[in-house]
């Protein structure tokens, strides 16, 4: 009966996007920022990285409109906000504050992404928590951030 529970629990794990152990996420830069500044200079600092052909795209569209209704939240954590455009260069139509991805076609394949849409959640210890290609509920994406592999492990170290 544990075995069937815990099979099932990976499989729900892995379903969701959740990692069920520690994957590295790929490294990228951040344009305009300063030189040298990549995924690595935020370390220690959740990002959620949004990927999307077009700032225009409705998926990208919706994703940002979700991820609005938590932004104060976010703020206080110090989220790092970055969309790889694939388009090109583009402002982002949002109140949140987007770093834009350098180089953004590398950024889509590294992540895997094929398809037009895509949403990451790097855990303050680099190690990617959350990937997907849905629009999904910010409470979802929040989730990812405060409960990163890192929270996980020292929670099951102290027994809870």
């Amino acid at each position: 009966m544990r075995t069937i529970l815990h099979a099932a629990l990976l499989l729900a794990l892995c379903a969701t996007g959740y990692a069920a152990e520690p994957r590295p996420a790929p490294g990228f830069g951040i344009e305009g920022a300063q030189k040298g500044a990549s995924l690595r200079t935020f370390r220690g600092q959740p990002v959620v990285l949004v990927i999307t052909r077009s700032a225009r795209d409705k998926y990208f569209r919706r994703q940002v409109y979700r991820l609005k209704g938590l932004y104060g939240e976010f703020a206080n954590e110090k989220v790092l906000f970055v969309a790889a455009i694939q388009n090109g260069p583009q402002d982002v139509p949002s109140d949140i504050p987007f770093a834009i991805a350098a180089n953004p076609a590398q950024v889509a394949a590294d992540y895997g992404v094929t398809g037009r849409f895509a949403i990451a959640v790097i855990g303050i210890d680099g190690n990617l928590d959350l990937i997907t290609t849905k629009v999904i509920q910010a409470a979802r994406v929040k989730d990812a951030v405060f409960n990163n592999f890192e929270t996980q492990q020292a929670s099951r170290k102290a027994g809870f």
